[in-house]
């Protein structure tokens, strides 16, 4: 029996960037297809209907699979199921492209299949992401939010990659593309991410199996019991319902009516992601010293209601497209923030079955934003839907203040600071973010009064009290630093040439006082003479 040995520290401390590099290849093809496939129905059958039904097909299994498919994903391992899942989207792709224009049914079925396969491919890359962090003992919120930002920069590569690949090979040829995406991801995954289950040289041990339904049962039976876990989906679930509103209602009908322009149309969607991939970058490096709830409130008050609002108030496309990059880059602290909590707050055994649920119930809300939001400005109006649209989401971000005791518990989600190995420079972001966010204790000196002030972040942890000029001289006495001491003697020095000139300044004056009281004196009984 062969004993499978650990992975070599260059590679453990390169697994997470890889898993990413996985994920990012992963939405690139994932955005080439999704161009593709509708382009290769439209111009083999020139129906949209059947485009809507490939389409849905693909989403719907793609959801129902993440919940139905992750006890079967708990006992192969996350690993194995990234592995299987990308060779198998790469072969579907591959017959899509070989088979697709011959008959409709087959494009659905392999469409569903696809979806299948891609959601597997998906939730088993998220949940590697724990046990990897877990082993580098980095910051979740900063590793959440890095992610975050690169997965929204892929997007953006693979629209444009998807459409320039289309107009020089065909559908057939950037499906193809597509699946050779797929096995790129593969590839990245079995090279950088070691097997979790390989421990310290010990092969691994196989978990038991548990029945399919009683597992399944265990998902929603845990995520039933979790209060937080509930209300971050329930807010994922507005936060798309709302975003999908935006996205194909009321920024294409403000175009259409006011500029009707299609590249206005890919101004404001682009200073959307823009923003989102800039903020996540500040994110990433401020994450670990911003209390998340804060964070969070912020993101929600700031970037979700007055995106919505500024439609209505005005004519202007500068405005927007500001208003909407502000949003995006406050609005990337909500992601990474919930991705994290789930990740701390969720057992590994757990991940799978508990991710499924999230992402289903968040992902419900897509279909039914577009769908309320036309509604909404068909029988009102698009100004009056707007304004609808702004008072109702303002509400829903209401939610973690008014219901504080629970989402407060981002908080207390386990969160630890980045650590690194003692011998490797920390980025410079580090040092400025710690010293600006994190945890400080400030004595100070001014009008001739010493005080001492604790805060974190943005979180006063004791308010400023006075303290006696000895107790302050003797804390600043432990430093062992010249300058320090230095400077306290040179303050002490001042403070002591002050005080003997103000003694002298007193002196003068009392003198002063008792010439004037003694001529006072002479005068009164100079008067009582007769």
């Amino acid at each position: 029996m062969s004993i499978a040995t650990p992975p070599s520290p260059w590679r453990s401390r390169a697994a997470i960037p890889g898993l990413i590099a996985a994920e990012a290849i992963s939405v690139i093809g994932g955005r080439m297809s999704f161009l593709a496939i509708p382009w290769l129905v439209l111009v083999t059958t020139g129906s949209p209907v059947k485009v809507g039904v490939v389409a849905g097909a693909e989403t719907l299994a793609y959801v129902l699979s993440g919940v139905l498919a992750a006890p079967l994903q708990d006992r192969f391992g996350s690993r194995a199921t990234s592995l299987v899942s990308d060779a198998g989207s790469a072969v579907v792709m591959g017959l899509i492209a070989v088979t697709g224009q011959f008959g409709f049914g087959v494009l659905i079925v392999l469409s569903s299949l696809a979806g299948v396969l891609r959601a597997q491919a998906d939730r088993s890359k998220n949940n590697l992401l724990k046990p990897l962090m877990d082993a580098a003992g980095t910051d979740f919120s900063r590793v959440s939010a890095a992610r975050e930002g690169v997965l929204r920069t892929s997007g953006l590569i693979g629209a444009s990659v998807g459409g320039v690949a289309i107009a020089a090979f065909g559908a057939i040829g950037a499906i193809w593309v597509d699946a050779a995406s797929f096995l790129v991801g593969a590839a990245l995954v079995a090279f950088f991410v070691p097997d979790s289950a390989v421990k310290e040289g010990q092969p691994p041990k196989p978990a038991p199996a548990e029945p399919y339904l009683i597992a399944l049962q265990g998902g929603f039976t845990y995520f039933t019991r979790e209060p937080l876990l509930r209300a971050v989906t329930g807010m994922l679930f507005f936060t798309n319902l709302f975003n999908q509103a935006s996205s194909v209602v009321f920024v294409p009908m403000w175009v259409l009516t006011v500029l009707d322009s299609p590249v206005a149309l890919g101004s404001v969607s682009a200073a959307y992601a823009i923003g989102m991939i800039v903020g996540s970058v500040v994110f990433a490096t401020l994450a670990p010293y911003l209390p998340r709830y804060s964070a969070l409130v912020f993101g929600y008050f700031v970037g979700g209601a007055p995106r919505f609002l500024v439609f209505a108030l005005t004519d202007n496309l500068t405005v927007i497209v500001i208003v909407t990059f502000l949003s995006g880059m406050v609005m990337c602290s909500v992601n990474p923030t919930i991705g994290a909590v789930i990740y701390q707050r969720v057992p590994g055994p757990m991940l799978a079955r508990a991710g499924g649920i999230i992402m289903a119930v968040a992902m419900a809300g897509i279909p039914l934003g577009g769908v309320l939001a036309g509604v909404v400005v068909e029988r009102l109006g698009f100004v009056n839907g707007v304004l609808l649209a702004s008072l109702l989401y303002f509400a829903v971000t209401l939610t973690p203040v008014i219901r504080h005791r629970v989402w407060r518990e981002l908080n207390d989600a386990g969160a630890r600071g980045p650590t690194a190995d003692p011998a490797a420079a920390l980025p410079r972001g580090y040092g400025l973010a710690a010293t600006a966010l994190g945890p400080r204790v400030t004595l100070r000196y001014a009008d001739g009064q010493w005080t001492l002030q604790a805060s974190s972040g943005l979180r006063r942890l004791a308010p400023r009290r006075a303290l006696r000029a000895k107790t302050a001289a003797h804390a600043l006495a432990q430093l062992e630093s010249p300058a320090v001491h230095e400077a306290v003697g040179e303050l002490a020095r001042r403070e002591h040439d002050g005080a003997g000139h103000e003694a002298a300044r007193l002196r003068a004056e009392l003198a002063r006082m008792e010439s004037t009281m003694s001529q006072i004196s002479v005068g009164l009984r100079g008067s009582h003479l007769p």
